[in-house]
């Protein structure tokens, strides 16, 4: 079983950085002073020797760890109130900044493309979120209620339906080679059947008016 680095050092999982280094150098210098004695003594100061120097090593790897996740809550405090206040190229820059890039990071981009408006960029993020932490409530709760107000109101579905009735039209006027029908009316019947039976009756018409008859009494 792997001893407690900071039992070894006798410091608290609280100690600072100071108090790190106090412990360390105290026993640090009674093990080299004791590594020197005879027989099983001195190889006992040696092993200790090398069981201070791991758990100092131990230790400051966790208190850096401690001090870059403080930092980044910080940053992320800053970028939050930089987002309040519609500041989004400086929060931007901020979130930017930051090389460890996980869940907290992408959500965070994710409501800087949400306030620009960029709905589709701002989904894909929270959708990393939810990748990376899966049982994390806050990102998936986001995710879903960005999915319902997408699904509610689509900025894009007028201009979609509109280009959709041109191209339409287009397609229409194109496969009759760039010519627009005229007898073409607004509830799409054809009039070429009624325009055509007037003419009929005309021509006969005017061949019984030369025969002398007439077909239609008030031409």
């Amino acid at each position: 079983m792997q001893k407690n680095p900071y039992l070894i050092l006798g410091v608290s999982e609280n100690a600072t950085f100071a108090e790190l280094q106090d412990a360390y150098t105290k026993l640090q210098n009674k093990y080299k002073a004791e590594r020197f004695l005879e027989g099983e003594a001195g190889a006992e100061a040696i092993r200790k020797l090398e069981e201070v120097e791991w758990a100092y090593n131990e230790c400051q790897i966790a208190l850096n760890q401690k001090a870059t996740i403080n930092d980044s809550s910080k940053v992320y405090d800053e970028i939050s109130e930089l987002i309040k206040n519609d500041k989004l190229i400086e929060a931007q820059s901020k979130l930017d900044s930051i090389d460890a890039r996980g869940a907290e990071w992408h959500f965070y981009q994710s409501i800087i493309y949400y306030k620009k408006k960029w709905f589709s960029e701002s989904k894909t993020q929270l959708e990393i979120c939810v990748t990376l932490e899966p049982k994390n409530f806050k990102y998936a709760e986001a995710l879903r209620k960005l999915n319902e107000d997408m699904a509610q109101t689509d900025p894009f579905a007028n201009t979609q339906n509109a280009n959709a009735s041109q191209n339409n039209s287009q397609q229409y006027n194109q496969n009759r080679g760039g010519y627009t029908d005229p007898t073409m009316s607004n509830t799409g019947r054809n009039m070429d059947a009624c325009c055509n039976t007037c003419c009929t009756l005309l021509c006969c018409d005017s061949c019984c008016e030369c025969c002398g008859g007439d077909l239609i009494a008030c031409c």
